[in-house]
């Protein structure tokens, strides 16, 4: 029993080893660009180790945003209303010391906007993801009277996830000073009765 919980744990340690191979190679490359066997050089495994851990460039791409998405669920978690709001923030300004993580979400993001990329779907569900908690989170602090009369929730949902993608890129693009949280917490704020 000891013996296959080691194994367990040794294969858990290669796949996040492979993950940060992955993360290194996708930020130089891109997804597009980027090779199994350059991922598996990489890592220092042969091509055919690799897979068996990841069974494509796919999965791989997956698993990495699955990393990056889980702390920001971990964030998210339990909160609903102005709660969910002010953990927008709190995510935004952790992103502040993710410079590489952010750079690679945001080249593959560009890449996956034409329909026939392989990881087109994942962006797709990742943003209907977060609109809808978004939306939620807008529509219950409605339901609380937190939120400005005439504002649309949807709306508010739509435009604060705008704001937030923009105010990473320009950040990227080398705007040192673009404090993202602060951003994003003036732009949520305009539509709340209440300090966010």
């Amino acid at each position: 029993m000891a013996g296959q919980r080691g194994e367990y744990a040794k294969s858990a340690r290669r796949r996040e080893e492979i993950l940060d191979a992955a993360f290194t190679v996708f930020s130089r490359s891109g997804f597009t660009g980027a090779t199994v066997s350059e991922i598996a050089r990489e890592v220092g495994m042969s091509q055919p180790g690799l897979l068996h851990h990841f069974d494509s460039k796919l999965a791989m791409l997956e698993a990495v945003f699955e990393r990056r998405d889980q702390s920001a669920l971990d964030i998210l978690s339990g909160r609903r209303d102005i709660e969910f709001l002010r953990g927008l923030v709190e995510i935004s300004r952790r992103n502040h010391e993710k410079r590489d993580l952010i750079r690679l979400y945001t080249v593959i993001a560009a890449e996956a906007t034409a329909p026939d990329h392989p990881a087109h779907a994942h962006f797709q569900r990742r943003f209907h993801r977060v609109l809808g908690g978004t939306q939620a989170a807008f529509e219950e602090a409605q339901r609380l009277g937190l939120l400005k009369e005439g504002v649309d929730p949807r709306a508010a949902a739509l435009s604060s996830i705008a704001v937030t993608e923009g105010l990473q890129l320009m950040w990227l693009s080398g705007f040192d000073e673009i404090d993202m949280a602060k951003g994003a917490q003036i732009h949520m704020q305009q539509f709340l009765t209440v300090p966010l």
